[in-house]
């Protein structure tokens, strides 16, 4: 919490002790709503309820709205089903949506048969998407004209429309059996002459995404094409809704905080809480026991392969952590630039080929440079030539291994159909255990 806020949750706490809870309620009313989201988090869960009840609802509703999923959904459920009611009335249909998902079956039930029948419906429909889809993602809330409308008799619409609406940039075209036609910006409608109807102005090659599509793939669209929104259409092209940037920019940080968690090995915060302890242990726990698998078998067992040479040469032990950290970082390193690539959403071409042979082609410059400057640390130390030799070469191959087991393996998850970004930080990090230590003591029976 920056200074500024922290001050004014004290003053805030100062003014509840003092019984003035009409003064805390101006106080925070007059923050934005990020800004009073984050005291109200600070202050007692029943007070900040009576804060929030307090307040007009309009700037209540955006302030629930600022709050973290987990903390705004633990405010839900401490207020009256009336409130909690107006206040999603204020809210944009879809973040609405969004919060009715969160809260127990319960009292979402209770809450939908307060709302009139239609508002009821819309909610429901929503709802009956995947959280991770593009039905889950889109508002209802857009501006519609038909064909036969002119710019200017469209312009006086937007001049009436609802503060609520997600955007009035882009005007979406659709006849009377409810079919999208095309997309019209604000920009073609003010330079537009007055008289024309807006029928002549769209192109047929409206860009769309359909409710089913996965929301990394609205939110590629949405990148590649440079919008603002994307309309959202059934199989015979009805408008359903639009999906916004703002809510794409969230995907995409949901995301990459996904595929992080998923890289260590782990899941969010969220995953982790509403699956349970020992659910999350249950799906952790195979692949320590994988990695840990390989390291016992495999990797001990080329240690005990080679005991004579580690016995006879102990010197060599000394570098096997050099090996097995340069061969386990630059795996992840390369696995990680190569699965992106992947799923970036470039089709497999040139380009792709550039990116892979690249990264070969800098594990072969910077292994050979490593590879020489290790060998020349061993020479400067007296450790004898055939030493220098053995470590300065296996650190080269290792390097180089380890960029093609980094760059290969997002290409078998692709070929799997899977997503090649989720290679996991400690599988790939244990592969390169074994293979380094293998190349390292191979190299070493052979040379001394």
């Amino acid at each position: 919490m920056e200074e500024r806020n922290r001050i004014i949750l004290e003053t805030v706490k100062d003014m509840l002790e003092a019984g003035d809870q009409a003064q805390a309620i101006v106080t925070v009313e007059g923050l934005h709503s990020a800004d009073a989201a984050e005291v109200l988090a600070g202050i007692d869960m029943a007070e900040e309820v009576k804060i929030l009840t307090g307040m007009e609802p309009r700037s209540a509703a955006r302030s629930l709205l600022e709050m973290e999923e987990g903390h705004q959904v633990e405010v839900a459920a401490k207020l009256r089903t009336g409130e909690l009611r107006d206040l999603l009335q204020r809210m944009p249909v879809d973040e609405a949506v969004d919060l009715l998902g969160d809260i127990p079956e319960e009292q979402r039930l209770t809450l939908l048969r307060l709302f009139e029948r239609e508002e009821a419906g819309e909610f429901a429909e929503l709802l009956s998407y995947s959280y991770d889809s593009a039905g889950g993602l889109m508002t209802t809330d857009y501006v519609s004209v038909s064909p036969g409308a002119t710019a200017e008799e469209v312009i006086e619409q937007l001049r009436a429309v609802d503060p609520e609406v997600e955007t009035i940039y882009y005007v979406y075209v659709v006849d009377d059996d409810g079919r999208l036609e095309g997309v019209l910006s604000l920009r073609e409608l003010i330079t537009s002459p007055p008289e024309r109807k807006v029928g002549e102005m769209v192109s047929s090659d409206t860009i769309k995404v359909q409710p089913d599509d996965d929301q990394e793939n609205v939110a590629e669209v949405i990148a590649k094409y440079d919008l603002l929104a994307v309309p959202v259409t059934n199989d015979q092209g009805s408008m359903l809704g639009i999906v916004t940037v703002d809510d794409v920019l969230e995907v995409i940080g949901d995301e990459a905080q996904e595929d992080i968690m998923r890289f260590a090995g782990a899941t969010s915060r969220e995953e982790e809480l509403r699956v349970g302890l020992w659910a999350n242990i249950g799906r952790r726990l195979p692949w320590f026991a994988l990695t840990a698998l390989i390291e016992i078998l495999i990797a001990a067992g080329i240690l005990k392969l080679y005991s004579p040479v580690l016995e006879k040469y102990v010197v060599l032990i000394f570098f096997i952590p050099l090996l097995v950290t340069m061969g386990g970082n630059i795996s992840i390193q390369s696995s990680t630039i190569m699965g992106r690539w992947l799923t970036s959403g470039a089709p497999f071409s040139k380009g792709t080929l550039k990116t892979f042979t690249g990264e070969v082609a800098w594990g072969v410059l910077f292994g050979a440079f490593a590879g020489a400057a290790v060998a020349g640390l061993c020479m400067a130390l007296k450790l004898g030539a055939s030493i220098g030799l053995v470590v300065g070469l296996s650190l080269a191959l290792t390097v180089l291994a380890a960029a093609l087991v980094g760059c290969g393996l997002p290409f078998v998850l692709k070929a799997l159909k899977r997503d090649p970004s989720a290679v996991s930080g400690p599988l790939i990090g244990t592969t390169m255990d074994v293979v380094s230590l293998a190349i390292y003591l191979a190299i070493g029976s052979l040379l001394i």
